[in-house]
């Protein structure tokens, strides 16, 4: 997390309001750069995400103090220059075991700088830096790798920074500023580019690291598209409305249902003569009366019952009648047939089927005959015959009726014999039972045949005769006791009639009483689903009510992130106008006049910042009127500006010089050594450039400044990265030579940290240089002579009367010959000279160039002269007691006695020389 999104919700998190608090553990979480996709998804599950919300800003305030922030000046106890880093196991940086604690760097409180090709382990440094004081590398954000994959090498990673305090680096992202890399100018030089698709408002939060909240605010639709309302939840508001009313019919159904049993069970005490209804009365009066009329049945079974007589005069008429009928039928039958063989069928058939208009007939259609020849017209045939045929259907007609009056008198006094026969078989003779059973069996259409059984009763007429006279004073005991069977009957009847109400109330109660089971069933179910709902319905209203308070909070939020971001960029911007422009100017010194930027200032626009440079009295947009390397440049300044505001005493450039072109990069060594903020914090450089690096080292390293002064080179090897610290100081390459007997290498780097010095001085002390371009002096095309000729004197006539070690320097050191071959002050591969010099006069010159050095810096280089001779005069103390020891000279290998020997030899050379320089200031 950034400084500055903590430092946000750090003011923010003191909010009680739940929605807001939602709204804030989502910009911690930062689960989805769109925070409005993050608020929506997670809406659904309110009542946990809630609890996890409180929990989670509990827990937040806990660890941090709303009121406290972290300082942004010089004093603070966060940012300090470093002291060493020892890095393990991260990106390029490997370790041979588990004894290897890995790579060891230690750094000076100046400059410190790291060369190495592409590939040497140059970003691998700057990123294990980083990552040790921000726990985050930007870089692997940039190729959205995680940083687990992406700092990665072999085992665990093991960093361990510390400060120059001594103390373990805290881990703050407010180091972040710190850190200039050639990617963040690259992408301030694409600025808009439709290639990068990098907004202008995106890189300057990026310079003012607001990257975070920038990338929050850019991730939320505005307030007014906003519409939590759009959720609102209605489905328990519905559901229990629903279920109200579900339980306002089922009660009404109850209550009539309640109401109807009630009615029956006053029915069936009314209908048992109680009062009330008791359900032990009325089995009683339902058991009573059940009883009672089995009773009374049984009572009613003991009276004789009424039956029919035989009515034999009546069967004798029905026996006459059916007789008389056959005889009748047989004669219209015998009648029928006479008639019908009188018929000539075959002359009528012929004649009808070929009957047409027989008026117009020409022959007979039977015989063909000719009209006029026949002997009967086969009209006259048709009018004969057709009246016997009307004859004969009468006859037909008659003959079935006589039948149906047959059938009918047949059917009735066969079914009276069956009914008699039933009613009365256990009184009746056997004889008489075999007559009836013949007459039931007989063919009924026989009439002859049944006519014959039923004349079969005739003789026992007078038996019969006696059973009647038997069933009439039976019938006349029945009907002097009718009134009392009736009165019997009718109370059977009234007691059925009461079990059947009795039994039909009954049913109807037990029916109502299931079903008013299955509704009070239904009624506790509904009781729970209003209980479920109206839970729901607290839910909804709490997850409404917290949805339109996220409309509000989602409104105070997004306003509070860009009124934070505005006043930051505001504080930022307002301060840093005036370093930009001298920053730019000091890189870009050598451009043309047309070129120059006078002013540079900051316009918003729509909530975003162009930067307006004012150049040759017109103002521009700088992405509209600069190069892309001036861009990277201004970028730079920018950088450092925000830097210098912050007062940080430390920045951490990664190969920076990559993005500026090379014309500039001399500029950037003089502004890193000459401005009063760079030359004074600790500066850890890493290039791939061998000439900056070395016109750097030698720019910046003055006699033993180790404190100071670092130069390393990085070698990336299987086995990791290798750091070899090399010092490329004048005086150090001066003494190397030496020890070689390299005279002329010795005075060509003699002469050059001669000229350093004395440049320096002209800088320090603003010394000002006046001078005259003649045409004799143009042999070789090149002003150099005139200007240092002029230079040294007027650095000799501002050195007063103490010019005995600058006279001497000058004189017996400059050969202006070899010098000038060429206007390049810093490389040594020109001076091809030869020199006459001996090596013990150019050790001379070596021991009053010290002498000039701390004339021109006394306190800081005696300082310096005197700790390296206290430095040398302990070794020679260590060296002295090890050679004085008898065990040591004894036992030690000869070949380690004698390095010992010469070292102390070399180090009473060098406290000699000390002397000798310290005894000349």
């Amino acid at each position: 997390m950034s400084y500055h999104l903590n430092n946000f919700l750090r003011k923010q998190i003191s909010s009680d309001d739940p929605s807001y608090l939602y709204l804030l553990h989502i910009v911690k979480s930062r689960k989805d750069k769109r925070l409005t996709k993050s608020v929506f998804a997670e809406l659904g599950e309110l009542g946990r995400l809630k609890r996890r919300v409180v929990k989670y800003a509990n827990h937040f305030r806990s660890l941090v103090n709303p009121n406290a922030e972290i300082t942004r000046d010089s004093s603070s106890i966060v940012l300090s220059a470093l002291k060493s880093i020892q890095v393990k196991n991260f990106r390029g940086f490997s370790s041979l075991n588990e004894n290897d604690e890995g790579t060891f760097i230690s750094f000076t409180k100046g400059v410190n700088v790291f060369f190495a090709p592409n590939g040497g382990g140059k970003t691998s440094l700057c990123e294990a830096i980083e990552y040790s004081l921000t726990n985050d590398v930007k870089e692997a954000n940039r190729r959205n790798t995680p940083i687990k994959n992406y700092i990665k090498n072999g085992g665990v990673h093991k960093i361990k920074c510390i400060l120059a305090s001594g103390a373990e680096a805290p881990v703050s992202p407010y180091w972040n500023s710190c850190f200039i890399d050639r990617n963040r100018l690259h992408e301030f030089s694409l600025l808009g580019s439709k290639d990068t698709n990098v907004k202008q408002s995106d890189v300057l939060a990026t310079l003012f690291e607001l990257e975070e909240i920038d990338e929050i605010i850019n991730g939320m639709v505005k307030p007014a598209s906003f519409r939590a309302n759009d959720f609102i939840k209605t489905s328990g508001d519905v559901s229990y409305r629903e279920a109200v009313q579900k339980l306002r019919d089922k009660k009404s159904i109850r209550r009539n249902e309640i109401f109807n049993i009630e009615n029956n069970k006053s029915e069936l005490a009314e209908l048992f003569e109680l009062k009330t209804f008791d359900d032990v009365n009325i089995k009683a009066r339902k058991s009573y009366y059940t009883k009672l009329k089995a009773h009374l049945v049984a009572s009613t079974q003991r009276f004789e019952v009424a039956s029919d007589e035989l009515d034999i005069y009546g069967l004798t008429k029905y026996l006459n009648a059916l007789k008389r009928l056959n005889n009748k039928l047989e004669e219209k039958k015998a009648k029928l047939r006479a008639d019908s063989s009188k018929l000539n069928y075959r002359q009528l058939y012929q004649a009808v089927q070929n009957f047409d208009d027989i008026s117009t007939l020409e022959k007979c259609p039977v015989c063909e005959t000719p009209i006029s020849d026949v002997c009967k017209h086969p009209r006259d045939v048709v009018k004969d015959e057709l009246p016997k045929l009307e004859h004969l259907n009468k006859l037909t007609i008659a003959c079935e009726k006589i039948e149906e009056r047959i059938k009918f008198r047949v059917d009735i006094s066969s079914n009276y014999i069956d009914k008699y026969l039933n009613e009365h078989r256990d009184s009746l003779s056997q004889e008489i039972v075999s007559v009836l059973n013949a007459i039931l069996n007989s063919d009924k259409t026989d009439v002859s045949e049944y006519s014959t059984c039923l004349s079969a009763l005739v003789p026992y007429e007078k038996e019969l005769e006696q059973l009647n006279a038997f069933l009439k004073a039976k019938n006349k005991r029945v009907a002097k006791k009718s009134s009392r069977l009736t009165s019997l009957n009718s109370t059977i009847g009234e007691i059925e009639e009461k079990i059947r109400a009795c039994v039909a109330l009954e049913t109807d109660i037990n029916a109502r009483e299931r079903k008013l089971s299955e509704l009070n069933d239904d009624v506790i179910r509904i009781l729970a689903d209003i209980n479920r709902s109206n839970i729901q319905r607290k839910n909804d209203n709490e997850f409404n009510n917290f949805a339109k308070a996220l409309e509000e909070s989602y409104k105070k939020l997004y306003e509070e992130l860009t009124l934070y971001k505005q006043e930051v960029e505001l504080e930022n911007i307002s301060g840093i106008e005036q370093a930009t422009l001298q920053y730019y100017n000091q890189i870009n010194k050598h451009d043309a006049p047309s070129d120059v930027v006078s002013e540079i200032k900051f316009k918003q626009t729509n909530g975003t910042y162009r930067i307006i440079l004012k150049m040759q009295d017109e103002e521009g947009d700088a992405f509209c009127v600069l190069s892309e390397g001036h861009l990277r440049a201004l970028g730079l300044a920018l950088l450092l500006a925000v830097a210098k505001k912050n007062s940080h005493p430390i920045i951490i450039f990664d190969d920076v010089v990559n993005a500026i072109d090379t014309e500039h990069r001399s500029n950037i060594i003089d502004m890193f050594s000459e401005d009063s903020y760079l030359r004074n914090i600790q500066r850890i450089i890493t290039t791939h450039d061998r000439m900056f690096w070395e016109k750097l080292s030698n720019k910046n390293k003055k006699a033993t400044d180790a404190d100071t002064f670092s130069s390393n080179v990085l070698k990336s090897t299987n086995k990791g990265i290798v750091i070899q610290n090399y010092g490329v100081s004048y005086s150090q390459k001066i003494k190397e030579a030496l020890d070689v007997y390299d005279v002329r290498q010795a005075l060509v780097y003699s002469r050059i940290w001669f000229e350093t010095m004395v440049n320096e001085y002209c800088v320090n002390n603003s010394i000002q240089i006046t001078t005259q371009f003649t045409s004799r002096q143009l042999k070789k095309d090149n002003w150099l002579e005139i200007s240092l000729e002029a230079t040294y004197k007027e650095v000799g006539e501002s050195l007063g009367d103490s010019t005995v070690t600058f006279d001497f320097l000058k004189n017996d050191l400059l050969n202006w010959s070899g010098q000038n071959q060429e206007h390049h002050a810093f490389d040594e591969y020109n001076y091809n000279f030869s020199h006459a010099t001996t090596s013990l006069e150019v050790q001379n010159i070596y021991e009053k160039l010290w002498v000039f050095e701390a004339q021109l810096n006394p306190t800081f280089t005696v300082e310096k002269l005197n700790y390296e001779k206290a430095q040398r005069e302990s070794v020679k103390q260590k060296l002295t007691n090890q050679l004085s020891n008898p065990n040591f000279i004894n036992k030690a290998p000869a070949s380690l006695v004698q390095a010992y020997s010469d070292k102390l030899v070399e180090v009473n050379f060098d406290i000699s020389f000390l002397e000798r320089v310290l005894e000349q200031v």
